[in-house]
């Protein structure tokens, strides 16, 4: 995956609001009535073509699939919606069909992928329940029967991220977290747990209060603002459960680090160039941090890893959503880091031997 650079953010963010900014501006002040007759049409090109223009230069271009634009275009269509005033728009209702009418395309192609799952889920509980794997956790075995059953595509990896996320979320409750002498824990001495129950408690009260001033200016807005953090609390839920259920594991072959819900990568021992205990810069600077497997969990105040894992060619590493990352080097804090270190330097010398 190529990172955007923070140059290219700024340039970014200070396009979109021009464009945005000025349309908004000019349908609110007195002194620019009387508006020209089209200038509803200039107004929808700016948010269904000029828009997803910049979103393509800035961030999609050699990143992500064109399809990506689509449902960019509906969202710059609904903003549309609520800013242009509805007698401006009354001139121009056919343009909704069009846009409708490519993301119901879209959404065909969409709806044709999700039935190929369908259709290939016994399958794949199959291939998960008899999963003979070395690392136990959900997301493992669930993700090599996906992977046996289904072609890559970003389609794919969006739907498992979201069945990761609704699985931890909501069916996790009764497992126990995997206990044995090659996994350690990263969460027990931090405070992540606890900025996540902080952040669902500020997500819902947010939510019931923010949702009613919302309401009385535009209810449609409302819904989509209480739908937005119904999922994020969700997320979070899952996340908690996730980094509680899969600590980092040491097999004979491999090391698998996994933080939360949100990213992984799989280190084939014969890869660790370098193991040892991190004397780097407490903060990394962009363009080093680019290069580098964070598997630390989320703190209040972010503290310095204890070792680093450096490897002999970049591995690649998975984030939500199908997003992938070339990583060069791996950053771990663990709660026990003497065990941790005496394991995995002792499996470093049998493949040595």
């Amino acid at each position: 995956m190529l990172t955007i650079p923070k140059k290219k953010w700024l340039w970014f963010g200070l396009l979109l609001s021009l464009v945005l900014g000025s349309n908004v501006i000019v349908y609110r002040v007195e002194w620019a009535a009387p508006l020209p007759s089209g200038m509803a049409l200039g107004s929808l090109f700016d948010f269904i073509i000029t828009t997803p223009l910049l979103v393509y230069l800035f961030i999609i271009r050699k990143r992500y699939s064109l399809k990506t634009l689509l449902p960019v275009m509906l969202a710059g269509y609904g903003a549309a919606v609520l800013i242009i005033p509805q007698g401006h728009m009354s001139d121009y209702s056919f343009v909704k069909y069009i846009v409708f009418a490519g993301e119901g395309a879209f959404l065909l192609i969409e709806l044709y992928i999700v039935y190929q799952l369908i259709v290939r889920i016994p399958a794949i509980l199959k291939s998960y329940l008899n999963a003979a794997t070395a690392n136990p956790t959900f997301h493992h075995r669930m993700a090599e029967a996906w992977n046996q059953h289904l072609e890559s595509s970003r389609m794919r990896e969006i739907l498992f991220s979201e069945m990761a996320m609704y699985y931890y979320s909501l069916f996790s409750w009764r497992k126990k977290p995997v206990n044995d002498a090659q996994t350690f824990t990263y969460h027990k001495k931090t405070g992540a747990i606890a900025v996540y129950v902080m952040l669902i408690h500020a997500i819902v009260l947010e939510s019931v209060g923010f949702h009613f001033l919302l309401h009385s200016w535009n209810p449609t807005v409302a819904i989509i603002a209480l739908v937005l953090n119904l999922y994020t609390l969700f997320f979070f839920v899952a996340e908690i459960q996730a980094i509680r259920l899969c600590p980092i594991r040491i097999t004979d072959q491999h090391v698998y680090l996994q933080v939360g819900i949100t990213r992984q990568v799989t280190v084939p021992l014969e890869e660790i160039k370098s193991f040892h205990y991190y004397q780097g810069p407490e903060k990394l600077t962009k363009a080093e941090a680019r290069h580098v497997f964070d598997a630390t969990a989320a703190d209040f105040i972010k503290e310095k890893p204890t070792f680093e894992i450096e490897f002999h060619q970049p591995l690649e590493a998975s984030f939500m959503y199908g997003i992938k990352k070339k990583v060069s080097k791996a950053h771990l804090r663990l709660d026990e880091p003497q065990q941790f270190y005496q394991l995995l330097s002792e499996k470093i010398r049998e493949r040595d031997i």
